[in-house]
């Protein structure tokens, strides 16, 4: 599918436990079901920046992943 930028998303499944890593943005590990954005997109390999905000905006996780490392599904909103 062609994402774009600041497109919301839905985590629909994580192919790797190596997502998370402990830093100042993140305060959890993402889960299937999160709602995230696409803060950038990476060409080679295809991958994402994307970050999950809580309901107060405040960032719960931010990471870059590769296609392979996670399914994501547009959200209509």
């Amino acid at each position: 599918m062609g994402f774009k930028a600041f497109d919301v998303v839905r985590v629909t499944a994580i192919n790797t436990d190596k997502l998370l890593v402990s830093d100042a943005f993140n305060t959890r590990a993402p889960k299937v079901g999160d709602i995230a954005t696409i803060l950038e997109i990476y060409g080679d390999p295809y991958g994402f920046e994307l970050e999950c905000c809580d309901i107060a905006g405040n960032t719960e996780w931010l990471i870059g992943v590769q296609e392979k490392d996670v399914r994501i599904e547009l959200v209509n909103i």
